[in-house]
């Protein structure tokens, strides 16, 4: 009787794995469709233990602490990184120096001015070198649910925190709700506030910095660069179009992005990623 014929090795599948995020394809042309979407970029927060790229810093949170970490970068970010700005460090003395500054201070303590109760503040910019510009803007309500967002007051702020220009805008419609548990806003703080086109001028006069508008689309032009959170909104409420390449919105910053590309509240933001609350920084700006 013949031996029976030993069965086939079964062969093992391929895989075609990405060397950036580590995903495995069972078909080339997977991997192939998977780089031309992913966008896998120097930008993207990368694990500094194992060097995956993630798509957001929520999805490498949840890589080195979440419930479904990895466990050998979850051990060693324990030990060795900060919870904060998830940077791994050599040895815990460096750890340890690095957690002393790494969170922002409290914003009285960072030269912050006291704002007036009524008028504005309008620093000397044109002596100032800053390239970007933090921007922010308080909401009163308008029409009869007070749901309509009417621009109440606006804040500019450069690179070393100090406040360029402060002033109260004149509301275009009737305010029917000022809104004032989260703004601190009154009609007294509005009686003697600059008109709506003051304040669009003096904006777009900072902003640009001394270039014509017809060389705002070159990048190599002295315009400033405008950072801050849901910034379409807040210009749109005030009427003014600033090019897109010199935006810097963090609602829109693909890193701090929840991983369904969904922008994060600011207040979750600078919470997660600042080391302090947000609301705390709003109320001592709208109640000063």
């Amino acid at each position: 009787m013949d031996a029976e014929a030993d069965p086939p090795a079964r062969s093992r599948t391929e895989r075609h794995k990405c060397f950036a995020c580590y995903k495995q394809f069972k078909k080339k042309e997977h991997l192939v469709e998977h780089m031309k979407i992913s966008y896998h970029t120097p930008h993207q927060p990368k694990c500094g233990v194992c060097q995956k790229h993630c798509k957001s810093y929520e999805s490498l949170r949840n890589h080195l602490t979440g419930p479904l970490s990895r466990a050998s970068c979850s051990r060693t970010f324990s030990a060795q990184g900060c919870d904060l700005c998830l940077k791994l460090y050599d040895s815990p003395s460096s750890l340890v120096k690095h957690r002393e500054i790494c969170p922002l201070s409290a914003p009285a303590s960072l030269g912050t001015k006291i704002l007036p109760f009524a008028g504005s503040v309008d620093e000397k910019h044109t002596t100032n070198d800053a390239k970007a510009i933090a921007f922010n803007c308080v909401m009163v309500g308008g029409g009869t649910d007070g749901s309509l967002d009417l621009c109440a007051r606006v804040c500019l702020v450069d690179e070393d925190e100090d406040i360029i220009f402060h002033t109260y805008v004149q509301p275009q419609s009737t305010v029917t709700d000022y809104r004032y548990e989260i703004t601190g806003l009154t009609e007294e703080h509005l009686r003697n506030s600059k008109s709506h086109k003051e304040v669009q001028d003096k904006i777009l006069e900072i902003l640009y910095n001394g270039e014509s508008a017809r060389r705002l689309m070159s990048e190599s032009g002295k315009a400033r660069l405008l950072v801050g959170h849901d910034l379409k909104h807040g210009l749109d409420c005030l009427r003014i179009n600033y090019p897109g390449h010199l935006l810097r919105d963090t609602a829109k910053y693909r890193p701090l992005l929840k991983t369904n590309l969904v922008s994060h509240s600011l207040k979750y933001l600078t919470k997660t990623y600042l080391g302090q609350v947000a609301l705390s920084f709003l109320v001592s700006f709208a109640m000063s």
